[in-house]
């Protein structure tokens, strides 16, 4: 049992380590972080494994900075600090994490050229990565939306749909760990 217990994690830690690290608040595997300075300024860190790319860091640490800016009611940021990404070592799974202390405004945009429109900036980032703002509103059928309550089903997915979005999705075999 106790062999069993250690291959589960030890299988979990390998898949952890085998991706590069998502867009996510600061945990395990990195994420970002965010510290107030006073005022209108912010610092802060995205933290991200060796297998996340420098220009991955570096637009997941602006998507950060926007999305501060707007949660704060600010429309526009100002990267006025900046530090070098720090890494680890070389080695493939080592953390780096890159930083940034911004100045956000409100009305119209700061005179430099340095000034981000955070919505802009936040829809930019959203789309580069196939993301939406907000999930797609499913369709409830109701007394008042007789329509919709009797159109006819949507057709189910593709199989290549599903596989694409989970590959893992096509079996319902349960993982033997006894082979290993």
């Amino acid at each position: 049992m106790r062999i069993r217990i250690s291959l589960i994690a030890l299988s979990a830690a390998c898949l952890l380590a085998g991706c590069a690290t998502a867009y996510q608040p600061e945990g395990v595997s990195g994420g970002y972080t965010d510290q107030a300075r006073g005022g209108n300024t912010v610092q802060i860190s995205f933290r991200a494994n060796g297998l996340t790319t420098p220009e991955t860091l570096h637009s997941f640490l602006l998507r950060r900075c926007a999305e501060v800016t707007l949660q704060n009611g600010y429309s526009y940021f100002v990267v006025v600090h900046t530090e070098a990404p720090i890494q680890g070592s070389d080695n493939l799974y080592s953390m780096k994490t890159d930083t940034a202390t911004i100045q956000m405004f409100k009305g119209s945009k700061p005179e430099t050229a340095q000034a981000y429109d955070a919505a802009s900036m936040l829809r930019q980032a959203l789309a580069e990565n196939r993301e939406s703002e907000e999930p797609p509103a499913a369709v409830v059928a109701s007394p008042n939306n007789v329509a919709n309550a009797n159109a006819a089903p949507l057709p189910p997915p593709s199989v290549a749909l599903i596989a694409k979005q989970n590959p893992n999705a096509l079996t319902n075999e349960a993982v033997h760990f006894e082979n290993w």
